[in-house]
């Protein structure tokens, strides 16, 4: 029993270790409202990324490279700002196809140069309509 509750206790430390050390990515509008979710069809959305997993600052040459999403649908780079100890990645997210839903998981490689800083990972939603 001892042994037992001494592997329940070791595993719950170490989910709760992993669950923290991997931080929630949100996006953020111009008003600073936080969702969980990039939306398609926005170009209003910024995704938060912490300045230490830059580096402390934003490089000159930021980029994204993004992957994880159905084929037509697109995270694109427009801007980016600080606030705080916070980098905001302000992105267009379109699809080529309004007919069918998006609902997956962006893996959004961020870049100074070719050398990837950090990957974040944020939901992608879109609802079908004609």
């Amino acid at each position: 029993m001892k042994k037992l509750l001494m592997t329940a206790v070791t595993a719950l430390t170490l989910a709760t270790t992993t669950a923290l050390a991997a931080p929630q990515t949100y996006a953020m509008d111009d008003s600073g409202q936080e969702y969980s979710a990039l939306q398609t069809e926005s170009s209003w959305m910024a995704v938060e990324v912490p300045l230490s997993a830059l580096g402390g600052s934003v490089p000159s040459d930021l980029s994204i490279a993004v992957s994880g999403l159905p084929a037509g649908t697109t995270v694109t780079l427009d801007s980016v700002d600080t606030m705080a100890q916070t980098a905001l990645l302000y992105v267009t997210v379109a699809r080529s196809d309004t007919t069918s839903n998006v609902n997956a998981v962006a893996e959004i490689a961020v870049k100074s140069g070719s050398t990837v800083l950090t990957t974040v990972s944020i939901p992608v939603y879109g609802a079908a309509y004609n």
